[in-house]
């Protein structure tokens, strides 16, 4: 009696092998184990283990395909909350608490899109102070003025020094941005209310209820402050912040934009699950 030789482990690549040749080239168990000269049931098992094992691959793939997906989502609706911030003119929170702020930094650490952001937040914090600033000077003289202090207002949302103030504040804002503004002509509005007295509103700025005569006056006041607006020093300092924040928003939108359109961060993160 012939003594049996044993042989070796069937390897992944023969099983794989065989596999392709029954579902590629239809090939039969029985022929791929004569012509390799391995038993039946061999085969049959190494077939079905290749089987398994592809789909087993196969299901990881589709799992990591899934997490990867999710997780470029996840980052790409950071870019899209900073894109909104910055397009509505507010802070931008930074914290390296927040994991998916944190993440994105990781996938980019070395783009310009972190400078500008801090450039964008200092710029901001220096527009309210200085916003701050020229609203209360402005308070400060249109009180020592005194030509409004004998109006009384009936029904307005505050005192007519503080309308006036509300009203000036958005001309420097609007004019810093090279807008037009508000206009006498055009965005005074008077209702007559009851003899000789009217509601008057400048744009958005209420100023209640007050005597029909008090108008001119109300006016003499907001022109004469209108005309040196552009003059002062605190108006010269907002429009070149607002200057120096329309760069950095085209900056920053200009990367935004890029890694919106790409649809995939590059680098890589300590969340990336691979």
């Amino acid at each position: 009696m012939a003594k049996r030789i044993k042989k070796p482990p069937v390897k992944p690549e023969k099983r794989l092998e065989w596999l392709h040749r029954v579902e590629k080239e239809g090939e039969t168990l029985t022929h791929i184990a004569e012509s390799d000269d391995f038993d039946l049931r061999t085969v049959r098992k190494h077939i079905e283990i290749a089987r398994l094992e592809r789909d087993v691959q196969k299901a990881r793939s589709e799992v990591l395909r899934d997490v990867l997906v999710d997780h470029y989502r996840d980052l790409l609706d950071t870019v899209r909350n900073i894109e909104k911030q910055v397009s509505g003119e507010a802070l931008v929170s930074m914290e390296k608490e927040q994991p998916l702020m944190l993440g994105l930094r990781m996938h980019m650490p070395r783009s310009p899109l972190w400078e500008n952001l801090r450039k964008w937040n200092r710029t901001l914090t220096e527009l309210a102070e200085s916003k701050d600033l020229i609203r209360n000077k402005i308070l400060i003289e249109i009180e020592a003025d005194g030509r409004l202090n004998g109006i009384v207002s009936q029904g307005a949302d505050g005192v007519i020094p503080a309308a006036a103030v509300d009203v000036l504040v958005h001309q420097v804002k609007e004019w810093a941005r090279g807008r037009e503004g508000l206009t006498m002509d055009r965005d005074i509005h008077l209702e007559k209310t009851s003899e000789g007295r009217v509601r008057m509103r400048y744009g958005f700025s209420s100023f209640g209820e007050i005597e029909e005569s008090q108008v001119e006056i109300i006016k003499a006041v907001l022109t004469d402050f209108e005309s040196g607006l552009k003059d002062r020093p605190e108006y010269l300092e907002i429009e070149k912040l607002f200057n120096r924040l329309g760069r950095l928003k085209t900056n920053i939108g200009e990367v935004l934009t890029v890694i919106l359109l790409r649809r995939i961060v590059p680098g890589k993160c300590k969340f990336c699950p691979i």
